[in-house]
């Protein structure tokens, strides 16, 4: 359930988005650069869809995508390119071998989008988290993981969360501290942690702008659940390369930090 945000005003785009997505995902539409890069900086966005059509009216495709990439580099891009687009920059972009960027032809859009989407994904956080967490944790509980940090985009609280699952909150919480899962209150808590540590190494965002993502009621807040949970401020998060080190220490937390053995991919 990730938070998609497009940049179209054209609705068959809007509608083959929302068809690919079903009913559970939350999809914002901008309908200027301005807009789309307000809703990115401020709102938990995982990944944008690109509609050319309208990079022309404001802003290049080389510049745009290379803008995004530059200030945002954790945030998957879809490029729906349309037969006008300058085949140049399309060539260029296809070759830059970007991270998290997906080239997609207007012309396959309603039969494309979805692996496009799935495709752009597969580095967003949950995935990274996933993949580190489940050699060590049983299929159900790897996916409550997920669904926490998916949590964290729709707004969920704990009790929310638990329903999601199937349980009662204290029933889900015993069932994942049985796996050596935080309850689900703190899963929530460090759901929240993990994708701060993905924003906040990007150019793009501050501590304050990542603050107001996860809905903390102020930076000090914020900062203040850092230090408490992870020991580091949100200037040393970003120096010690952003999701990494809470990664480690939401492994640790768990009793998994020992098993962790190689590395693990962040866009």
């Amino acid at each position: 359930m990730p938070l998609v945000t497009i940049l179209t005003r054209d609705s068959e785009v809007e509608r083959a988005v929302r068809r690919s997505l079903g009913p559970v995902h939350t999809v914002a539409v901008a309908r200027s650069w301005d807009r789309l890069l307000w809703l990115v900086r401020e709102r938990p966005v995982t990944v944008v869809v690109l509609d050319s059509g309208e990079l022309h009216l404001q802003v290049t495709e080389a510049s745009a995508v290379g803008d995004l990439r530059r200030r945002f580099p954790s945030l998957a891009t879809v490029f729906v390119a349309r037969p006008q687009t300058d085949p140049i920059s399309l060539f260029r972009l296809g070759r830059a071998g970007i991270g998290g960027l997906v080239l997609l032809s207007v012309d396959a859009l309603s039969d494309g989008v979805a692996s496009a989407l799935r495709e752009a994904l597969g580095e967003c956080t949950e995935s990274i988290v996933t993949r580190a967490v489940s050699p060590y944790v049983p299929a159900r509980e790897t996916a409550a993981v997920r669904l926490a940090l998916e949590a964290v985009q729709q707004g969920w609280n704990a009790e929310d969360l638990a329903g999601q699952l199937g349980f009662t909150r204290p029933h889900a919480s015993v069932r994942l501290r049985a796996c050596g899962l935080p309850s689900t209150g703190h899963l929530l808590l460090w759901a929240k942690l993990l994708h701060a540590g993905r924003w906040l190494a990007d150019p793009g965002r501050s501590g304050q702008s990542v603050s107001r993502q996860l809905e903390y009621s102020s930076g000090a807040a914020f900062r203040r659940a850092l230090r408490t949970y992870v020991g580091l401020t949100p200037t040393e998060v970003k120096r010690q390369g952003g999701l990494k080190p809470i990664l480690n220490r939401f492994l640790d937390a768990c009793g998994l930090g020992s098993s962790l053995q190689g590395d693990f991919s962040i866009a």
